[in-house]
């Protein structure tokens, strides 16, 4: 027996609208700088890369504890 092939299914995509950046957009942008820097004079200055991503991590450990209150 035959199969009826499957109905086309169209997809419209929106239009895409530009996103308004934020001023919390913006000052993660000057943090995203600020981290970059400090990683290129920490390179720069001999530290094992692995270090400087543990401490990295610890950082990011601690502050979601404190947003989360634990």
């Amino acid at each position: 027996m035959a199969r009826k092939p499957a109905a086309k299914q169209s997809v419209i995509d929106p239009p895409i609208e530009p996103v308004a950046l934020s001023p919390e957009a913006n000052e993660v942008g000057k943090l995203y700088v600020a981290i970059t820097a400090a990683l290129d004079t920490a390179k720069a200055g001999g530290l094992p890369q692995g270090f400087i991503v543990a401490v990295l991590h610890a950082l990011a450990l601690k502050e979601t504890q404190r947003l989360l209150g634990q």
